[in-house]
């Protein structure tokens, strides 16, 4: 099914954001708070503590192991019922980020510090029991290689996980300009293909295309649109009617949210639920409502990238690199 939603002229709802600031630009191989000494350690700024949900393996295959090596570089993060679903490449470079893994885990079957021991890297391989292995595999899903784009955007509801897949090129890799996206649903049972959709927003004589984008549910994507020329970022609504996705509302909130500088300054995160919305840069979460209103900023110190934001219901997960870890939490209710 293609969805070519053309418009011509929309009302944005315009909002205020933050004043920008300035994002890290070091990123190291693990946390300050994981170490032999102190083990583990909490995130907190801002109003939000973060903590250690689950320390993800490094891989789940041998590596160097062509296509079909699994990990060891996460970008894009889901969470419905217990379950994470993560976006894992085999590699950062640019040519690989098109097509990787999803890989699932049952946070509640599975010790969050050992199942890290599921990587066959040598510093970790064999310190699981093998009934502690047998436990550990029956709790964690990886779906068929396929074309998954950047990779950030995720979403899952109760019966289904959700994939914007971008980063369609023209031929000999030029801009994308008015390409497609495509919105793919996969079923939870065995993380296969169910349905397909493409997308394309135009507006006029130009286009919105979204890197990073949120599913709320079955039936509703926001996409995130970074509208350097006028300073400010578009959040986007589409809703799934009679088998199209349509767009029901634009908002968009008058701020860069961070100082614009090469190699700092992407969105690593985006996360819709319920009123709210979370938009996450490398060390930085913001925090909004759906029409666009700035609330709050937490500002995390580890030095490591977020890849990947999700909430569920009232809880909020953030998925950092270098090693993989997702951590948990909730903003304090007195916090606007």
């Amino acid at each position: 099914m293609f969805n070519a939603i053309h418009l011509n002229s929309i009302g944005y709802v315009f909002e205020f954001g933050p004043k920008e600031v300035v994002s890290t630009r070091k990123h190291s191989g693990s946390s300050k708070n994981w170490n032999a000494a102190h083990r583990y350690g909490t995130e907190t700024s801002g109003g939000l503590t973060l903590a250690t949900q689950l320390w993800e393996p490094r891989s789940l295959s041998l590596e160097t192991n062509d296509w079909q090596q699994v990990g060891p570089v996460m970008e894009g993060l889901a969470v419905n019922g217990g379950w994470a679903y993560s976006s894992w490449y085999r590699s950062a470079a640019a040519s690989d980020q098109l097509k990787g893994n999803i890989v699932a885990f049952n946070m509640k079957k599975l010790n969050k510090y050992q199942a890290q021991y599921l990587s066959p890297r040598s510093y970790l391989y064999k310190k699981l029991s093998f009934g502690k292995f047998k436990s550990y595999s029956q709790n964690v899903k990886v779906s068929p290689y396929m074309r998954l784009g950047h990779g950030q955007s995720l979403g899952a509801s109760s019966k289904y996980i959700y994939v914007l897949a971008n980063e369609n090129k023209l031929p000999g890799g030029a801009s994308n300009g008015f390409y497609s996206e495509e919105i793919l649903q996969l079923k939870k049972s065995d993380l296969t293909i169910n349905k397909v959709w493409s997308i394309r927003v135009d507006v006029g004589s130009s286009g919105r295309y979204f890197y990073n984008a949120a599913f709320a549910g079955d039936n509703t994507m926001y996409g995130v649109f970074h509208n350097a020329a006028f300073g400010r970022y578009e959040f986007w609504r589409l809703n799934l009617v009679n088998n199209r996705w349509q767009v029901s509302q634009v908002t968009a909130t008058q701020s860069h949210f961070v100082k614009q500088q090469a190699g700092s300054s992407p969105v690593q995160g985006f996360s819709v639920s319920g009123s709210n919305m979370y938009l996450a840069f490398n060390n930085l979460i913001f925090k909004l409502q759906t029409d666009g209103i700035y609330q709050k900023t937490w500002k995390h110190v580890s030095n490591r990238e977020i890849e990947g934001l999700a909430s569920d219901g009232s809880q909020l997960y953030a998925q950092l690199a270098q090693r993989g870890e997702i951590l948990s939490g909730r903003w304090q209710k007195a916090e606007k």
